[in-house]
C-alpha cells in the first residue's frame, strides 16, 4: 500500500516538473516575442490578431477571441487599436449581420508581411536546440494537451 502512494508522490512530482518546464520555455517565447513586437510597435495580442488574419484570411471576432483565449471586450480594444493603425478593418457578414468579421488591410498585410520572416527565424532558432524529429514529437505530445 505504502508503494502505490510513493509511485503517486513521483508521478505528481513529475506532473509538477513539466509543469514547471512548460511554463518557463513558454514565458521564455513570450518574452522573445514580446521584445520583437515592441520594436514594431505592437503588443503580443496586436501580433496574434494579425498573424492570425495573415493565416485565415478574415475571421469572426468571436472566433479570434476563441483562438487567442482572450475576452470579446479584450479583442475589441486589441481591434480598436489595430483599426486606428489602419492594419484592420472590420466587416459586416454578408450572411448574417450581426457577425462581425475582422480583415486585414493592405497596410496590415504589409505589415504582418514584414513582420513574419524575421519572427519565423526567431522561432526557428530558438526550437533549434531540438532536431527535426525531436520537434515533430514535442508538436505530437503537446497535442495531446490540446484534448
Amino acid at each position: 500500500m505504502k508503494e502505490g502512494k510513493v509511485m503517486a508522490s513521483e508521478k505528481k512530482q513529475m506532473a509538477l516538473e513539466l509543469w514547471e518546464k512548460l511554463s518557463k520555455a513558454y514565458d521564455k517565447y513570450k518574452r522573445i516575442q514580446a521584445k520583437q513586437m515592441f520594436s514594431e510597435n505592437l503588443t503580443a495580442p496586436q501580433f496574434g490578431v494579425l498573424e492570425i488574419l495573415y493565416k485565415t484570411g478574415p475571421v469572426p471576432l468571436k472566433r479570434l477571441s476563441e483562438e487567442m483565449m482572450v475576452t470579446g471586450a479584450n479583442i475589441t480594444c486589441v481591434m480598436d487599436n489595430l483599426e486606428k493603425e489602419g492594419f484592420v478593418k472590420r466587416i459586416f457578414s454578408k450572411e448574417d449581420r450581426r457577425v462581425i468579421l475582422a480583415d486585414l488591410t493592405t497596410a496590415g498585410k504589409a505589415k504582418i508581411g514584414s513582420i513574419m520572416p524575421k519572427y519565423s527565424d526567431n522561432i526557428a532558432a530558438l526550437t533549434a536546440v531540438l532536431n527535426e524529429h525531436e520537434q515533430k514529437e514535442l508538436v505530437k505530445l503537446l497535442s495531446k494537451f490540446q484534448g
